[in-house]
């Protein structure tokens, strides 16, 4: 069965499950983007309810099993009033999921949804400089571990592909779908060689494993691209429009 017909599928459950509670249920990620891969993609669902209680929750405990023993994420429970007071503080997934969502049932949540820009910025410039730090503790420790290091960037990679796409929203541009798309336009602006991310993408597109060494390019590229995206979003500017 296709990605989208499993979630679709999922979704028909849910509404079995929850009749007219169910307000939304939203596929969002590489599978509404157009990238999916088997076997390494996951397929994200967005689930808006009425009201989001223990006992709403447990109603699908049994489905929700099932659907993370396919190797898929739990869905995303929000209620819908939760879902539109949050976008203060989620502005790098909200505006992710705007760019890139199919609606398997009932409303758009992302439709009439403001994001601030300021809080776009603030929260990616916390993202990006926190996940910086975090990937030079960790080729700290595995400097001389080559298959640790391939799991680093192949592992990372998906986080920071998002906030590259969210750097160029706050620049006044589009987020690609495409994922070399986003990291060329990216590395335009930061000025970097987008070669080491190139590669971390088509060995996970190919499903392959990393073994880098230290010193190779892939490594020391991944990190010099990561410093010099850091540095251009902290000297980046509202542009006229907001995000």
């Amino acid at each position: 069965m296709e990605p989208i017909e499993r979630a679709r599928e999922f979704a028909r459950r849910l509404e079995e499950i929850y009749g007219e509670e169910l307000v939304s249920v939203v596929l969002y990620g590489s599978a509404a983007r157009g990238d999916y891969r088997e076997g390494v993609s996951d397929l994200n669902l967005l689930v808006l309810l009425r009201a989001v209680n223990p006992s709403v929750l447990h109603r699908g405990t049994e489905i929700a099993r099932e659907w993370a023993a396919q190797r898929n994420p739990p869905p995303l429970m929000f209620s819908e009033a939760e879902w539109r007071a949050s976008a203060d503080v989620f502005p790098i997934e909200y505006s992710d999921m705007r760019d890139a969502h199919v609606v398997l049932h009932g409303l758009d949540p992302f439709e009439g949804l403001h994001i601030d820009w300021e809080h776009l910025r603030l929260n990616c410039e916390h993202e990006l400089k926190s996940k910086l730090i975090q990937l030079r503790e960790q080729y700290l420790l595995l400097a001389d571990d080559p298959q640790g290091l391939g799991q680093m960037l192949t592992r990372s990679f998906p986080t920071f592909l998002t906030l590259f796409r969210a750097g160029l929203r706050l620049a006044g541009e589009s987020a690609p779908r495409d994922s070399d798309v986003t990291i060329a336009a990216v590395a335009a602006h930061a000025g970097f060689d987008p070669a080491a991310f190139q590669e971390v993408l088509a060995a996970r597109s190919r499903g392959a494993e990393l073994s880098p060494a230290a010193d190779d390019p892939v490594v020391t590229g991944y990190l010099t691209s990561v410093s010099r995206a850091t540095a251009w979003l902290d000297g980046l500017q509202a542009p006229s429009t907001s995000a």
